[in-house]
C-alpha cells in the first residue's frame, strides 16, 4: 500500500509539474515499475519485490515531432548503463546513480512516427535492479520543460556575510530529486536536483510546483532547508545563511583522490565543474589523481574564479593491472609513470622517484581490478598483515574510507590496516572520495584532516602538510571527526613515552547536527580494549567527549579510536552503497577515527610491532613451545598471532 500510495503521490506532483494541457503529454506508464532478473535480487530491498519485467518495452500510439519534444523517466537505485531507445534511436541512458530523480531526454525531431511508436529501456548483461516510472512524453523541447517558475538563491557565510560557494540540493516532497536549469552558466556545476555555485548565487529554472531546497558546504557546515510552492510565472528569492557546525581549527580539509572527466576519460564532471565542487565542499587541499596524467588545477581555479578557496596539487592515480597508487606532490612536467609495470618493487620506487613526490597511497585496496584484488586472495593474510610483496610496500598511506567504493563492512579495511600495523609496516590511513562525477559520488564525502595551519586554504605550507602525511598525523572522516589524546600530551602520530601504570586517554567526536554518532571504540593493536555507546541527539559540534584510563600495557602497542554512526540517507548527502558489495544487505554508516599514537609502554624509547616482539621472544626461548606459552601470558592476540604464523610449519 505504501509503494502504490508514494507512486500515486509521485504521479500527482509530475503532472503539477507539468504545467501543461493534458493533450501535450503521452502518459507511457504511470506505474512504479521494478525491473530485474527473477529469481535473482541485487538488494535484500528487493528480495520480495516481484519483478514487473527484465526492460522496459512500451508501444503506443503517435504523431511524428516535427520539433525537439522531451521524454520523462522517474528512476532509482540504478548503478550500471540501461539505454534508452525510441523507434531504436538512442535518446541517453539512465543516469548511473542510486538516488531517485527524474531525468529528461531530448526526442529529436523526426525520431517519433506517426502511428506505432516503441519505447525501450535495455538492461545491463549483469544483475542491476532498478525502479523506472512513471514514463511520459511532453511535447515541448527539454529548455522549455525546465522552465515556467524561477528562484534566486543567495548563500552567506554567518560570520562573515559573504556569499560564498555551495552545494544546493533541490527535491519534490517525496525526495525525487528535480531536474533543473541554473544560471550564471560560468558559475554553476548542475546536474538532477544539485548544483554548485562559485559564490553562493544561481538563478534556478525548474516547473510550478512544490519542492524541498537544501543549501550546505560540506562536513563542515550546517544543512538549511526550506519548503517551496511555486505557481506558473512565479519568482521567488530565497537566502540562506549557514553557520560553521564542526571546529576543525589547525587541521586541513583533504580530498586526496579527484578525478576529471577531462583528463580520465569517464564519470560527468569536466574539470572547470570540478573546480566548483571543490570549492562547493569546503575542500583546502585538492590533490588531482587523474588516470596516468599529470594534472594542474591551478590555471582553471583562477579562471572560475575559486583559487581563493583551496590549495591545488598535481598528483596522479598510477593505474595499474596490480593496484591503483596516488602520488603526490608532482613537480609540473614531470615525466608520468609506466603504468604497465605491475611488479611492486620496480613501479614504487619509479613513482618515488618522480620529482616533487613525498606521499605515495595504496587505493581502495580491496576493490577488484583487472582480476587483482591489492589486500585479497594470495596477496594479504588479513590476520597476520603478512603481504605477498611485503619487501615492495613502500607507501605512506592507506585508504581506509573511499566514499566512491565504500566496503560492505565499514571495519574491513581497519581490520586489514590494523594487521599491517601489527606486521611492522608504518602506514596511516585517510579517506577519500575518488569522485568522478559532479554529484554521484560526493566530491569530499570521504575526507582526510591533515595537521597543519588553515588560517589561509589557498596559501597552506605544504611542507608542513607532508610531514603532517608523512608522520600520520591524519584524522579520517566520513561524516564524523574523531581525536584523541593520551595524558593530555601526546596526540596521532606521537611516540607516547613517559608512561604511568594508568594511562589517559581522551576521545572528543565531532559532527555536523545532520549526522549522528551511536558507538565509539577503542583499538589497542586492532584489538578492543574500550567501546561504548554515545548518545547524540543531533548536537551540532562537539558530539561526544569520553575519557578512558586504561593500565599501561605490557609491551608497545598502537592505540586508534574509531567512532561510527547510522548512515544519511537524506538527498543532499546520501550514503553511497557499496560499490563491489560482499553482502546483499546494506546498513549505511557514517565513520570517524585517528591515526595511531604509538605507546612506548616498555619506556625504551622506540615503537616495537607486535611483529618484532613475536621476533624478540622466539630468538630468546630458541622456538620453545612451553617457555614462549609462558612469555605470552603477558602478551596480547596480536603478538600470539605473529607466534604462531612464525612456529607454523
Amino acid at each position: 500500500m505504501k509503494r502504490v500510495l508514494t507512486v500515486c503521490l509521485s504521479v500527482l506532483v509530475i503532472m503539477s509539474a507539468i504545467g501543461t494541457r493534458a493533450e501535450t503529454v503521452t502518459m507511457l506508464e504511470s506505474r512504479r515499475l521494478h525491473l530485474g532478473k527473477a529469481g535473482q535480487w541485487e538488494w535484500d530491498s528487493f528480495k520480495d519485490q516481484p519483478v514487473d519485467a527484465e526492460r522496459f518495452e512500451r508501444s503506443f500510439q503517435g504523431k511524428a515531432n516535427v520539433t525537439e519534444q522531451t521524454l520523462s523517466i522517474w528512476q532509482g537505485d540504478v548503478k550500471l548503463t540501461w539505454p534508452v531507445k525510441l523507434n531504436g534511436v538512442k535518446l541517453g541512458t539512465l543516469v548511473s546513480s542510486e538516488p531517485a530523480r527524474e531525468i529528461l531526454l531530448a526526442i529529436p525531431p523526426g525520431t517519433l512516427r506517426d502511428g506505432g511508436n516503441v519505447l525501450t529501456i535495455e538492461p545491463p548483461a549483469t544483475l542491476d535492479d532498478i525502479e523506472v516510472g512513471p514514463v511520459f512524453i511532453t511535447a515541448k523541447p527539454v529548455q522549455e520543460a525546465l522552465g515556467g517558475a524561477e528562484l534566486e538563491v543567495t548563500v552567506t557565510d554567518h560570520t562573515t556575510g559573504r556569499a560564498m560557494p555551495c552545494r544546493l540540493t533541490l527535491t519534490r516532497m517525496d525526495g525525487t530529486l528535480q531536474p533543473l536549469r541554473a544560471e550564471p552558466a560560468g558559475d554553476v556545476a548542475v546536474r538532477e536536483g544539485v548544483v554548485y555555485t562559485r559564490n553562493g548565487k544561481a538563478a534556478l529554472s525548474l516547473p510550478p510546483g512544490a519542492y524541498l531546497l537544501y543549501a550546505g558546504r560540506g562536513f563542515e557546515w550546517e544543512v538549511a532547508h526550506v519548503a517551496i510552492t511555486l505557481t506558473p510565472g512565479e519568482t521567488k528569492p530565497v537566502t540562506f545563511t549557514l553557520h560553521r557546525e564542526v571546529d576543525t581549527v589547525g587541521w586541513v580539509a583533504a580530498d586526496s583522490h579527484i578525478h576529471t572527466l577531462t583528463h580520465s576519460g569517464h564519470g560527468d564532471a569536466s574539470i572547470e565543474e570540478r573546480m566548483l565542487t571543490i570549492a562547493g565542499e569546503g575542500i583546502e587541499l585538492a590533490i588531482a589523481t587523474d588516470h596516468n596524467h599529470h594534472t594542474d588545477y591551478s590555471p582553471i581555479a583562477s579562471s572560475t574564479g575559486v583559487a581563493d578557496r583551496f590549495t591545488p596539487v598535481i598528483g596522479n592515480e598510477v593505474t595499474t593491472k596490480h593496484g591503483h597508487f596516488n602520488a603526490f606532490p608532482i613537480q609540473p612536467g614531470a615525466k608520468v609513470v609506466n603504468a604497465d609495470q605491475d611488479d611492486w618493487s620496480k613501479l614504487l620506487p619509479e613513482m618515488r622517484a618522480t620529482p616533487g613526490v613525498k606521499v605515495i597511497t595504496l587505493n581502495h585496496p580491496r576493490d577488484l581490478h583487472s582480476g587483482f584484488i591489492p589486500l585479497g586472495g594470495i596477496q594479504f593474510n588479513p590476520k597476520t598483515g603478512r603481504h605477498r610483496q611485503a619487501d615492495a610496500l613502500d607507501i605512506d598511506a592507506l585508504e581506509v574510507v573511499t566514499s566512491a567504493a565504500m566496503q560492505s563492512d565499514i571495519h574491513l579495511l581497519y581490520r586489514d590496516w590494523f594487521a599491517l600495523l601489527n606486521r611492522g609496516h608504518r602506514i596511516s590511513a585517510i579517506a577519500s572520495s575518488d569522485s568522478h562525477d559532479v554529484s554521484r559520488f560526493i566530491l569530499g564525502q570521504g575526507r582526510t584532516y591533515v595537521s597543519a595551519k588553515d588560517a589561509d586554504p589557498a596559501k597552506l605550507d605544504l611542507d608542513e602538510v607532508w610531514r603532517s602525511y608523512q608522520q600520520g598525523r591524519l584524522l579520517v572522516s566520513f561524516g564524523l571527526l574523531t581525536q584523541v589524546k593520551v595524558d593530555d600530551r601526546f596526540t596521532v602520530g606521537d611516540l607516547a613515552t613517559g608512561l604511568g601504570d594508568m594511562i589517559k586517554v581522551d576521545a572528543v567526536v565531532s559532527g555536523p547536527a545532520w549526522v549522528q554518532a551511536d558507538h565509539i571504540e577503542l583499538f589497542a593493536n586492532g584489538i578492543i580494549i574500550r567501546e561504548q555507546a554515545l548518545q547524540d541527539d543531533h548536537r551540532a559540534g562537539e558530539k561526544a567527549r569520553i575519557t578512558w584510563q586504561i593500565p599501561r600495557p605490557a609491551h608497545d602497542v598502537h592505540l586508534v579510536v574509531v567512532a561510527t554512526g547510522p548512515g544519511i540517507t537524506a538527498p543532499y548527502w546520501e550514503t553511497p552503497r557499496p560499490y563491489q558489495p560482499s553482502s546483499k544487505a546494506f546498513l549505511p554508516r557514517v565513520v570517524g577515527s585517528t591515526n595511531p599514537i604509538w605507546l612506548d609502554a616498555d619506556g625504551d624509547g622506540r615503537f616495537e610491532s607486535a611483529f618484532a616482539i613475536a621476533q624478540r621472544l622466539i630468538q630468546q626461548h630458541g622456538g620453545d613451545r612451553g617457555k614462549l606459552r609462558e612469555a605470552l601470558k603477558s602478551c596480547d592476540e596480536a603478538v600470539a598471532v605473529q607466534v604462531e604464523a612464525a612456529l607454523a610449519p
